[in-house]
């Protein structure tokens, strides 16, 4: 009986979405933290890790909000370093992109600062033709603990930026966190 039991709980864990189990099983503070961005962002549509890595990249328009030294060690493949504070009309003429139909995912580590930045610019967006604006779940911290790829001027890396001790506890593998690339 007790082995139907675990059978049973293990299928239905099976059945649960992606999203859902994936950010439980990447890291429980960083889950905690997203939930409190969706209630402090409400206006801020998000997309998932594997969601937004089943995406075609010529349909996507990555803006990682982060500082320069950590983008530096790792960013999401064909990101964008901007500032946090950038006005959407700095970033519609700094970028070269025509918006029509794209797909517009901020992210920083855990993704507050990108959340603010989508409720801020995600108007000036969608008038400019973007298709969605979106803040990527967990930011690169919840896409490393994913091991999806990452990379830097040098090419594919492993690493990523705690930003400092207090977040860095929302890193799975703390042995690839790293403050210079």
């Amino acid at each position: 009986m007790n082995r139907r039991f675990f059978i049973s709980v293990a299928s239905l864990t099976l059945l649960l979405p992606t999203s859902l189990w994936a950010s439980e099983i990447s890291n429980p503070a960083l889950h905690k933290t997203h939930a409190n961005i969706i209630d402090d962002y409400p206006s801020v549509s998000h997309i998932s890790a594997q969601q937004l890595s089943t995406l075609t990249k010529a349909d996507v328009v990555l803006f990682d909000v982060r500082e320069m030294k950590e983008f530096d060690v790792s960013h999401l493949d064909g990101a964008y370093q901007v500032s946090p504070s950038i006005s959407a009309k700095t970033l519609m003429t700094e970028f070269d992109v025509d918006w029509s139909g794209k797909t517009v995912v901020f992210y920083c580590s855990v993704g507050r600062r990108s959340s603010i930045l989508a409720e801020r610019l995600q108007s000036g967006l969608k008038q400019n033709g973007a298709a969605h604006v979106y803040n990527l779940e967990e930011g690169i911290f919840g896409w490393h603990n994913l091991a999806l790829p990452l990379t830097n001027e040098n090419g594919a890396t492993d690493f990523v930026h705690p930003y400092n001790a207090f977040w860095k506890r929302m890193v799975n593998r703390k042995e690839l966190a790293r403050y210079k690339p």
